[in-house]
C-alpha cells in the first residue's frame, strides 16, 4: 500500500529535527514502525505511546497470535482480531533445488 501524505512546511521544520540528515521521509517511516510494533507487541514502550495517543479501546479489536505468521510467538504477539496472518512474505522466484 503507499499512501501520499501532504505535510505542512513548520511541520516539516519540526520533523527534521529528529534525523541526523534532516530526512522527514525517514523519520515519518521509523514513527510507522514504532507505532505497527507498539500495536503488535503488547509489553513495548510504544504501546503505552500509542495509548496516550489514541487511547485505549483500540486494543479491544486485538487477538493473540503474530501477524507476521512466525512460530510460537502466539502467546507474546497481538494482531488485528479475525486477521490470521496478515503478512504478505515474498514467494522466491526460483524454487531452491529446482534444476
Amino acid at each position: 500500500m503507499k499512501v501520499m501524505i501532504e505535510v505542512r512546511p513548520p511541520v516539516v521544520a519540526l520533523l527534521k529535527v529528529l534525523s541526523e540528515t534532516g530526512d522527514v521521509k525517514e523519520v515519518i517511516n521509523r514513527l510507522i514502525d514504532h507505532a505497527q510494533q507498539g500495536v503488535y507487541r503488547p509489553g513495548a514502550w510504544e504501546r503505552e505511546w500509542l495509548c496516550q495517543a489514541f487511547g485505549y479501546d483500540w486494543q479491544k479489536k486485538l487477538e493473540s497470535g503474530d501477524p507476521y505468521g512466525r512460530p510460537n510467538c502466539e502467546s507474546i504477539f497481538q494482531r488485528p482480531a479475525g486477521a490470521g496472518n496478515i503478512a504478505q512474505v515474498p514467494q522466491p522466484l526460483v524454487k531452491r533445488g529446482a534444476a
